[in-house]
């Protein structure tokens, strides 16, 4: 476990070099062989595709690998504000249970004051005992410091407290709340369930198409989309279900609430093509039964045009 939270820690000083000049981080998978070898793979890809690939690859560790770490880059709320941060997954072939999750914020390096990197937080624990998480931080940090360019950046770089994201470089440049962005990220979903649910039945391929389109390049284009499927794609059956409980809201309140929350924060621009971005899922949704995309080659039934019709309306857009 030591030379996997090495790996991990190197993996991380490289993810930090990288984020250092203001790009947003192409999600990293480290490997950490049985010979003591250790190479990274970038998840060059759409961003649904790599959230998903990521989590795969370390949940599935390759045979010959002692351990893996997914360094993906995302926005996270903290009592001081939004922070961009670093998120680092580990896991251990000796113990596929185990598992230990380190967040490591930093300053965009657009913001006034420049870069900067701040204290690690453990965010995750799981079969690992509590005795053993100093030596395991120990040798994370040994593997940081080890990385030239990162382990430079910490060193010279370093501020205890994070303070609140400027926002750029890719990254939400909104004052949305944390109760605003939970209502934009179930938008998706109840895109989903005005459309799916819309004929009484939910088919599985419409549920495979509208996994399938999250990490559609189109869909991904618009920045608040990007954002919001980096958010989900971890936990989509987790909010499946909390979207189709008795005490779900309506598909429409939520659609209602996401126009009005855009429209209030977001230019009108940059509002309507997040909301054409919604009412262009749920034509993929209902393209399914035909094999088309964003209503190409589609059989889109009457229940489902009405519930498109239904979207558009909440949304405040004209229906495709």
């Amino acid at each position: 476990m030591q030379n996997t939270m090495k790996m991990a820690g190197h993996t991380v000083a490289h993810a930090i070099w990288s984020v250092s000049d203001g790009e947003v981080l192409i999600p990293i998978v480290g490997h950490l062989g049985s010979d003591g070898g250790a190479r990274m793979e970038r998840l060059a890809m759409g961003s649904a595709q790599a959230m998903a690939m990521g989590a795969e690859k370390i949940s599935r560790l390759e045979p010959g690998t002692t351990g893996a770490v997914f360094v993906k880059d995302t926005l996270v709320t903290l009592e001081s504000g939004k922070v961009d941060a670093l998120v680092a997954d580990i896991r251990f072939a000796a113990n596929d249970a185990s598992r230990l999750q380190l967040l490591v914020p930093y300053r965009n390096a657009n913001h006034a004051d420049g870069f900067a990197v701040h204290a690690i937080k453990l965010t995750e624990l799981a079969e690992i005992p509590r005795d053993a998480v100093d030596g395991l931080m120990q040798a994370f940090v040994a593997g940081l410091e080890s990385h030239q360019e990162g382990g430079r950046l910490w060193a010279e770089k370093y501020v205890a407290e994070a303070g609140a994201t400027a926002g750029e470089a890719g990254e939400q440049a909104t004052e949305f709340s944390p109760d605003e962005f939970d209502v934009l990220k179930r938008s998706v979903f109840m895109v989903f369930a005005a459309v799916a649910a819309s004929d009484g039945k939910i088919e599985k391929k419409e549920a495979e198409t509208f996994v399938k389109t999250l990490g559609d390049a189109e869909l991904l284009r618009n920045p608040l989309m990007n954002r919001i499927v980096t958010n989900v794609i971890h936990d989509i059956p987790g909010i499946m279900a909390s979207i189709f409980s008795d005490d779900a809201p309506s598909p429409a309140i939520e659609l209602l609430q996401a126009r009005l929350i855009v429209d209030a924060k977001l230019p009108a621009d940059e509002a309507g093509e997040f909301k054409q971005a919604l009412l262009g899922l749920g034509h993929a949704i209902a393209s399914a039964s035909g094999g088309g995309l964003f209503g190409f080659g589609s059989r889109i039934s009457k229940d489902e045009k009405q519930a498109l019709a239904a979207i558009a309306a909440c949304l405040g857009v004209s229906a495709q």
